[in-house]
């Protein structure tokens, strides 16, 4: 972030230079939202299509066609489907939604290996948030340090490298949840890996979250087949059984 005199200095990236009506407005909205003066840099960037993009220092202001049609998408994926058809819903959604101007933390990775990234950038990322790397791949943080964070990858290390951009959610570990899971196969991240399609989530739960206490749960009273011999044969797991079951991968 430029700073003179207490003023700060914004890039803005657009295809065709703004007036001066709209600089000034731009630069109006700025220092209101960051409290202090802002002068608004304008630099010519053909690729950016239907609006403009604003950095600041680790922020960035989307507001090209890609960064609304991102938002769209963001508040699609929250939609909680019931038992009917989903267009009605995403009709809905598409009527009623209103792109937001809002300023995204973006940091960039500065190295990468054995599945952690450190990340520098972001200086308001918090322990356990999960972060959006370019390409769609996500992490959570797990190290906090001056100047850098480190964070576990949710996915192929071989598509993130130095330089990658990386984004902040503000949102914690968690995974969606709802009767839908019982008797389904998934992974670590709650997505389904038994070829049985998608899961239906009521409700996005914390993966940090306080255990409930004995008398609050249901008692382990049914067997659970894993379908593998040795695993049945020497440890017998009772369905709502936490157990660590250690083999090859």
């Amino acid at each position: 972030m430029n700073t003179t005199d207490a003023r700060l200095t914004a890039r803005l990236f657009s295809a065709a230079a703004p007036d001066s009506a709209q600089k000034a407005k731009l630069e109006d909205v700025l220092s209101k939202k960051y409290g202090k003066a802002v002068d608004l840099v304008w630099q010519e960037d053909r690729t950016v299509v239907g609006g403009f993009r604003i950095e600041l220092g680790t922020e960035i202001i989307d507001w090209t066609a890609e960064g609304r049609l991102s938002q769209l998408k963001e508040k699609l994926v929250e939609l909680k489907p019931g038992a009917g058809s989903v267009i009605p819903l995403i009709r809905d959604a598409v009527r009623s939604w209103v792109p937001e101007v809002c300023a995204r933390e973006v940091g960039s990775v500065l190295t990468v290996a054995d599945g952690i990234a450190y990340v520098g950038g972001l200086e308001n990322a918090t322990y356990g948030e999960i972060l959006l790397f370019e390409g769609g791949i996500r992490g959570m943080v797990q190290e906090l340090r001056p100047g850098r964070i480190g964070c576990i990858l949710f996915g192929r290390v071989e598509e993130v490298s130095e330089g990658t951009a990386v984004y902040r959610t503000g949102k914690t570990a968690g995974i969606g949840v709802s009767d839908a899971m019982i008797g389904r196969v998934v992974d670590a991240l709650g997505a389904p890996i038994d070829d049985a399609g998608d899961i239906r989530a009521d409700e996005y739960r914390m993966i940090e979250s306080p255990a409930p206490g004995i008398i609050d749960r249901q008692p382990v009273n049914t067997p659970m087949q894993t379908g593998i011999l040795s695993i049945d044969s020497m440890f017998p797991i009772g369905r709502g059984q936490r157990e660590l079951i250690i083999g090859d991968r």
